[in-house]
């Protein structure tokens, strides 16, 4: 009889991964999703026009792990795509990380030209430099050229990957902050890029439908966990549980918010259906300049749903900031405050062995898909 148990709190992908994994090792797995479905910042829904959409903003799979995409292509087929954005800059439309077709169309061939040339020579074989090495140049013409990223393109109040970089932390924002030497319009440079052909709640779905996982859902966990105060144990039920706690969401929540709420980004989003076959030319449509909408997905290019006459967009409002579970958040707030905050609940954390924090939120950084489930890998395999 199979006596190791686990518990698995929040069902994104980074729960989802873990509560998989558990079950293959040898564990009976109890979920706990306080929605009434599981996803977290992946959950798609479908339009009336019946066009699957994400309700977070665009999420793709892209990795350079062989084993990240074989554990994960086991809960789903895949097929092969290359992200295209776009941004939106003096009614033109250019893509994104700039690339020498942007550079014409905003600059002019001659000047293009030359920028062209004095990347080249400033970075030889080097063929995405970032707005903080433009920046950091000697040359007047390439740091110009990193104001002009930094001044029209990365204007959102958004994590960036240190203190002293002008890098966006999040996946989906990461590589606006390069310029492409080349032709090359594909957002991403990894080795592996696919999307799942049934969506990414499908593959999640695949992953909890496992005889040793049990999932409750609109359940919050915290209503039947508590922590020992006064020792390291978690007590479940009012019983100690000895086995492992992977635990995903805020975990200020975790602590009833003892030092104060954690901050977090998030943003409303929109949509509209328009009957016609695409509105964009790309999947994702950049508008930094906008004051109501910073971003625009046009979800079928993402799909490969084959729908004729109609196509869905989503349109995303700046971000603002919130805390106690407001909604999904799109990202934790990153600053010297938040952090030295987020370490005294980390500590907290370290006194119980067998709680275990996983996921972009519980761990308060930016993780893209690949990442998280690399994560989620590394850690069940420690047990």
């Amino acid at each position: 009889m199979n006596t190791k148990e686990a518990i698995v709190i929040g069902l994104g992908i980074s729960g989802c991964s873990a509560a998989r994994l558990l079950a293959e090792s040898g564990y009976t797995v109890t979920c706990f999703e306080g929605e009434s479905h599981i996803g977290g910042s992946l959950f798609e829904e479908i339009r009336p026009n019946g066009i699957r959409v994400q309700t977070h903003g665009p999420s793709v799979f892209h990795t350079d792990s062989e084993k990240v995409y074989q554990f994960i292509k086991r809960f789903g087929a895949f097929f092969p795509y290359n992200h295209r954005v776009f941004l939106s800059y003096q009614n033109k439309m250019v893509p994104l990380p700039l690339n020498a077709n942007s550079l014409q169309v905003i600059f002019g061939n001659r000047q293009a030209d030359a920028l062209l040339s004095r990347l080249s020579a400033a970075f030889p074989g080097i063929k995405r430099i970032s707005a903080d090495r433009l920046i950091d140049s000697h040359d007047a013409k390439l740091i110009d050229l990193g104001r002009f990223i930094i001044e029209n393109i990365l204007t959102q109040s958004i994590n960036r990957k240190d203190g002293s970089s002008f890098i966006p932390a999040d996946d989906s924002y990461m590589n606006d902050a390069f310029v492409d030497i080349g032709n090359d319009d594909c957002y991403y440079t990894d080795s592996i890029q696919a999307m799942p052909m049934q969506g990414f709640m499908s593959i999640m779905e695949n992953m909890v439908d496992h005889q040793a996982i049990s999932v409750y859902l609109n359940t919050d966990a915290l209503s039947r966990i508590s922590l020992h105060q006064d020792s390291t144990t978690i007590l479940f039920d009012g019983v100690p549980f000895k086995g492992p706690i992977i635990y995903t969401p805020s975990i200020d929540k975790l602590f009833d918010y003892r030092f104060g709420a954690l901050p977090y980004r998030t943003g409303k989003v929109s949509f509209q259906d328009i009957q016609t076959d695409f509105q964009n030319e790309c999947a994702v449509l950049l508008t930094p300049k906008s004051k109501d909408t910073i971003r625009i997905t046009e979800s079928k290019y993402m799909t490969l749903q084959d729908i004729s006459g109609n196509t869905s967009l989503m349109l995303e409002s700046p971000y603002t900031e919130s805390s106690k579970g407001m909604g999904e958040p799109f990202e934790p707030v990153v600053n010297a405050d938040s952090m030295k905050l987020y370490s005294k609940y980390a500590d907290l954390a370290k006194a119980y062995p067998s709680l275990h924090l996983l996921g972009r939120i519980a761990c308060f950084r930016n993780y893209s898909i690949s990442e998280s489930i690399e994560q989620a890998i590394g850690t069940v395999s420690g047990f």
